[in-house]
């Protein structure tokens, strides 16, 4: 039999006859060597990790993922459930994401959460209480948005768009309830923009150009355009380069309209 320590692709009987904790240290090595979560992270839009992908294990070019699978099989054969969960909260987002995907079972919600977390470069917490943030509407709040002060109203613009931002962890595209809470939302923030225009809070709206929210500097940026030019545009052509496509896409539309509209050229010269 070979040693524990030795690396290369083991039979089953030789992983079973493992130690748990020897198998969870082999697991998270496998998991960073095939390095899925900085893969999928890369494809969401999540902000990058450093760190070189190896796909194939340096034992005479087995698949990483058969070692990976043969683990967790073995690792599901052991009373071991606190420590696999502890897997969805690991600071490493391959381990989080091999360990989300292998033990999903585990717990289900949080696994997807987990899932969604890596992509997007947050936590499994995160992506929960953004749901929950979201698909709770804010309560009929008296006065209306025409009775607010401008402080209050920029203070719910800026509400409106960090919640806009928080439609990324519900499932709008499949979920016709999503769906309604994410056009709502939207709906909400266009409201908000008119009364905002209507005041001419254009001073207000300014510094909401360099916020750390992309929706809210992007739906800033859509008031902005029509008095502060050159900043909206700058704001516009940051956004375009965001690492997540939905972001660069929704501020591309919002620059190409605006230049068709105003016969602009590229590159924010108006």
């Amino acid at each position: 039999m070979k040693s524990e320590d030795e690396v290369g692709m083991l039979s089953p009987e030789e992983y079973m006859a493992m130690s748990g904790e020897r198998l969870l240290s082999r697991f998270v090595d496998y998991a960073k060597q095939l390095g899925l979560g900085r893969a999928m992270r890369a494809i969401g839009g999540g902000p990058p990790v450093d760190g070189p992908m190896a796909l194939q294990s340096p034992d005479k070019g087995k698949p990483v993922s058969d070692e990976l699978l043969a683990v967790s099989t073995a690792l599901r054969m052991r009373p071991m459930g606190p420590e696999i969960l502890a897997l969805y909260d690991d600071p490493d987002p391959d381990v989080r994401m091999c360990g989300a995907t292998c033990f999903g079972d585990a717990d289900p919600k949080l696994a997807e959460a987990t899932r969604i977390g890596v992509r997007s470069g947050c936590s499994a917490r995160d992506v929960i209480a953004a749901r929950r943030r979201v698909r709770q509407p804010p309560p009929q709040q008296q006065p209306t948005l025409q009775e607010m002060s401008d402080e209050a109203l920029l203070a719910r613009f800026h509400d409106a768009g960090e919640r806009l931002t928080a439609c990324q962890f519900i499932d709008w595209v499949h979920d016709d309830r999503d769906m309604e809470t994410r056009n709502a939302v939207i709906g909400e923030l266009t409201n908000i923009r008119v009364e905002a225009k209507r005041r001419a809070l254009f001073a207000g709206l300014v510094p909401f150009l360099d916020d750390p929210d992309p929706s809210i500097r992007h739906q800033a940026a859509i008031v902005c355009l029509g008095f502060a030019t050159d900043k909206a545009v700058a704001a516009l052509e940051r956004l375009e380069a965001d690492a997540d496509p939905h972001v660069r896409a929704a501020a591309g539309w919002t620059l190409d309209r605006w230049r068709a509209k105003h016969n602009a050229p590229t590159g924010g010269e108006a």
